[in-house]
């Protein structure tokens, strides 16, 4: 069951643990000294047990276009070099956004007690119209228009 969970695991979020507090200077070492240049694999392939079990990548650094330059010195500088200090602002800054859990509660709040009382076919609508959502996700005023 985990495995399904496991998608935000991937190499760009797993990045995050060298800010962690949590985190030893010892298992910070490993990880950078592990870490890949690409993203790989965005789902990971098995639940990694250990912090030195995650796979980290670079590419972190290059999408939120932060400067990775304190990865090449001692972990324990890192708290005085700018580059660290910068990232850990933005880091900090981070929002979380569990956007499939905010659809899903639009999505029945939206059908919830207009449409049928019959969970088993509320179910089912619901289902419904999560396809046509996502099947038709291009459609708006003016494409209809156009059909």
């Amino acid at each position: 069951m985990m495995e399904r969970h496991s998608w935000y695991l991937s190499p760009e979020l797993a990045t995050l643990s060298l800010f962690s507090r949590h985190v030893s200077r010892e298992e910070k070492e490993h990880l950078v000294s592990t870490m890949k240049e690409d993203c790989g694999l965005h789902l990971v392939q098995h639940i990694p047990r250990t912090i030195a079990e995650l796979s980290l990548s670079r590419s972190f650094f290059r999408i939120t276009a932060l400067d990775d330059s304190f990865l090449s010195i001692q972990v324990t500088a890192w708290p005085e070099h700018q580059a660290y200090k910068s990232a850990c602002e933005f880091v900090k800054n981070l929002i979380c956004v569990n956007d499939v859990a905010e659809r899903g509660i639009a999505l029945i709040h939206n059908f919830n007690a207009t449409i049928t009382k019959d969970e088993e076919q509320k179910q089912y609508l619901l289902q419904v119209v999560e396809k046509h959502r996502r099947d038709f996700s291009q459609c708006d005023r003016d494409n209809l228009v156009d059909m």
